[in-house]
């Protein structure tokens, strides 16, 4: 493993001889939760192999949105791409550095102790959403969040009427608090998502599962041009793929 680890870290630095780096910087990125674990691991590869520092902001896809649009300054962004969109018609973005790195499916939390449902065909999804005594899943007000990815889920496997009075909307973590406690039987949450205190039961099933794409880019205001340049190189680079399907993301290179 510890050689794996260097042999990453060696790709990673040779992504950056091409970009001229003549002092070390502080890049600022800030990202949506869903790739949080994944840029946390890139991060550290890249700080490791450039010498540079990153100041990490992580918030929600609408907190990520009012920071942005309220003029806060960052230099890198990584974001669900409609909020890109909508960052790129404010003029935030450097256009020629949106690149898409990874897509993030839905997938299912159990309790710790519970052996998970199988839900690997659409039919075994359903029977499993029409048996749940309590369902979990995120607001879908929030822009851009799991939670209208899973009503939209729950709304193509044809049971959305008849589960609708067992569905609990929950925030992210006390969601998952309670389906760790047993007080909630099964939820849906993104798989980048999904935490140790609870246990991941597989991604809903290909036919009916949805995406998040998420994009980088180079923000307008940056202060650190190539630093920044550097580090969304390396976010959507071939050798950062490894943690981006560690993470349970897709990369999309």
């Amino acid at each position: 493993m510890r050689a794996d680890y260097k042999s990453i870290l060696g790709a990673l630095a040779a992504v950056l001889v091409s970009t001229s780096m003549a002092a070390a910087a502080e890049v600022k990125l800030i990202s949506v939760g869903g790739v949080k674990v994944a840029l946390d691991n890139i991060v550290a590869d890249y700080t490791k192999a450039s010498g540079n520092t990153v100041n990490y902001t992580v918030g929600s896809p609408l907190a990520v949105s009012q920071k942005l649009a309220a003029g806060e300054v960052f230099d890198v962004v990584v974001q669900a791409a409609p909020a890109m969109d909508d960052y790129a018609k404010l003029g935030g973005l450097k256009a020629d550095t949106r690149i898409k790195v990874a897509r993030g499916g839905i997938g299912m939390a159990v309790s710790p102790e519970a052996v998970p449902p199988d839900i690997a065909t659409p039919a075994a999804f359903k029977k499993v959403l029409m048996d749940a005594k309590s369902i979990a899943m995120t607001d879908t007000a929030m822009p851009n969040g799991s939670g209208g990815l899973t009503q939209a889920i729950f709304e193509s496997s044809g049971v959305m009427d008849a589960i609708k009075p067992k569905i609990k909307v929950v925030g992210l973590d006390p969601g998952q608090q309670q389906i760790a406690k047993g007080e909630i039987e099964i939820g849906f949450f993104n798989i980048s998502e999904i935490r140790p205190f609870v246990k991941f039961g597989g991604p809903v099933p290909a036919p009916l599962q949805q995406y998040t794409n998420y994009d980088a880019a180079v923000t307008a205001k940056t202060t650190e041009p190539d630093a920044a340049a550097a580090l969304v190189k390396m976010i959507a680079s071939a050798p950062a793929q490894v943690r981006w399907t560690a993470a349970g993301l897709e990369p999309m290179r």
